[in-house]
């Protein structure tokens, strides 16, 4: 019979036994309980840098916005070529210190990629000394930017559509490409401006602003620059001046197979009729009593205003810059429809001309 010592000093041992079999269980448990929080927080915050990453190439993409040349982006900030800070993206506001919170940030910079690429390389700093790189290569979309079919920069509050004969449509009946099939009819370059047209027009004229949106078709956009484009069509060796004053008779301004930019010096009166292909660019007030046809854009300084007898066809764009009159009276029959095609056209004649978007053409994430 065992005694009642020798069965104590078993159990002892058969404990000891269990402890030195479970110890090691329950340290790998703690040990891979630990690994598996350390790799999913170090997941956590490598997921977060790469989208903060992303976050600054959208951020640089969206500033790009429509340009004549991408190549000043090169410069850096201070846009002297040449400099210490070539090769930084030049944000207009300067990136942000932290984004979305600390220690979150990013750091964009720019580089030629030849053949008119540009490489945009968005490095993005994170918790857990998380690093993530993106890399995009834009270029400049195929199709010259408008806003709209028609834009308006400044006070629309003299916007009157007259009848039902006058149609203004941001839908291209012939559209070069599926990016781009239909823009707003109108775009204005402020919310404030959107919300007071909307009250003012009535339910019925949304039949005469047709295009991308619900009706009537008109859209907020950023502020678009009318003046560089103008600079550039009057200092073009190829444009032609155009005395201001009234235009009797017929008038022809470029064709199909000869575009032509040309620059009214002030107010021009289309009394008679008006043919044109191109850019027709008017220093003043445009006003419309007999007939304008134009494919291209017509780009006006002042008023426009097209009297109820008027006839008026433009496929392209009208653009408006802003002005201390801020008439829009289109109170005629016909109308403005936006074309891709019109505008490709112009765009192949002056290549230098015309502001484009930025298209991602390619990204990797190299890191």
């Amino acid at each position: 019979m065992i005694s009642h010592r020798a069965q104590r000093g078993t159990a002892l041992l058969a404990a000891l036994m269990i402890v030195l079999i479970v110890l090691p269980v329950s340290a790998f448990v703690v040990f891979q309980a630990r690994t598996d929080w350390q790799i999913e927080h170090n997941l956590h915050a490598a997921i977060e840098a790469f989208y903060v990453a992303e976050a600054g190439l959208a951020h640089a993409i969206d500033d790009i916005g429509p340009r004549v040349s991408y190549e000043a982006l090169l410069d850096g900030p201070d846009r002297i070529p040449g400099t210490s800070d070539d090769g930084v993206f030049p944000f207009p506001e300067g990136a942000p210190a932290v984004f979305p919170h600390a220690p979150l940030h990013y750091d964009v910079r720019v580089e030629s990629a030849g053949n008119g690429l540009l490489r945009l390389v968005s490095t993005a700093a994170g918790a857990q000394q998380a690093i993530k790189v993106v890399e995009a290569l834009v270029t400049r979309a195929a199709l010259p930017f408008t806003p709209g079919a028609v834009y308006v920069a400044g006070d629309t509050s003299t916007f009157d559509l007259g009848n039902a004969g006058f149609q203004i449509s941001g839908t291209d009946p012939s559209p070069l490409t599926s990016d781009v099939r239909s823009l707003p009819a109108l775009a204005v370059s402020g919310a404030d401006v959107e919300s007071d047209l909307r009250r003012q027009l009535a339910p019925a004229s949304g039949g005469q602003l047709s295009g991308a949106g619900s009706a009537p078709s008109i859209a907020t956009v950023s502020a678009f620059d009318l003046g560089p484009f103008a600079a550039t069509c009057e200092s073009a060796a190829t444009t032609l001046h155009v005395p201001a004053g009234s235009c009797n008779g017929d008038v022809v301004l470029g064709s199909a197979g000869m575009p032509q930019l040309s620059i009214v010096d002030g107010d021009l009166t289309v009394d008679g009729h008006l043919d044109g292909t191109g850019v027709l660019v008017i220093q003043g007030t445009l006003q419309v009593t007999g007939q304008l046809t134009f494919n291209g854009v017509v780009m006006v300084a002042g008023a426009v205003i097209c009297a109820p007898a008027s006839e008026v066809t433009v496929h392209g764009a009208l653009w408006r810059a802003a002005t201390q009159d801020g008439r829009l009276l289109f109170r005629g029959h016909g109308g403005i429809t936006y074309s891709s095609s019109a505008l490709a056209a112009v765009d192949t004649a002056f290549p230098d001309l015309f502001p484009h978007l930025p298209k991602v053409v390619g990204w990797q994430e190299p890191l």
